[in-house]
């Protein structure tokens, strides 16, 4: 099955998180380590991030084969002897589907994976306009240090079959 990755390229909201060059959701965009990162280290930061439009047209996706999304996210608690450092990642537009991730105090940013979701949180099916409007929220847990390195969306479709 095909996937498509969207990337953030707005800011909707920032409520405490430092990126370390650019703006937030540049430093998002792409998996780089501590070469472009977003920080906090205080408890209830948020952010709430835009995502590019979809770049596969509307009329190439099966909608009614139906679709998953689930985020991906690189990140690191860079403290020593810390448990680690929580974010709690949240769909915001659709509102809901939130998922506690720990980053371990660590030398080295590691991946994690949301749940793929294969409805909205009110159990409707996807839409093309719901990936258009796609929201994701972040709020920083507790007071280690965190630092995000990337956020991203992936939908996975079925082709439409064309004639």
């Amino acid at each position: 099955m095909p996937t498509i990755t969207l990337l953030p390229d707005g800011t909707a909201n920032n409520t405490g998180w430092v990126a370390n060059t650019g703006t937030v959701h540049d430093a998002l965009d792409d998996d780089n380590g501590d070469t472009s990162y977003v920080t906090s280290s205080t408890n209830s930061h948020r952010i709430i991030l835009d995502f590019a439009n979809p770049t596969v047209a509307e009329a190439d996706i099966d909608f009614s084969a139906g679709i998953s999304i689930r985020f991906t996210t690189s990140g690191r608690c860079p403290a020593r002897g810390a448990g680690g450092s929580d974010v709690i990642i949240k769909f915001q537009t659709p509102f809901g589907f939130d998922e506690t991730i720990n980053y371990h105090n660590n030398a080295f940013y590691e991946t994690e994976n949301g749940t793929a979701r294969t409805t909205k949180p009110d159990s409707s099916a996807w839409s093309y306009s719901d990936l258009e409007d796609l929201q994701i929220r972040c709020t920083k847990l507790g007071t280690a240090e965190v630092r995000l390195s990337y956020l991203a969306l992936e939908v996975t479709y079925t082709e439409a079959v064309t004639d």
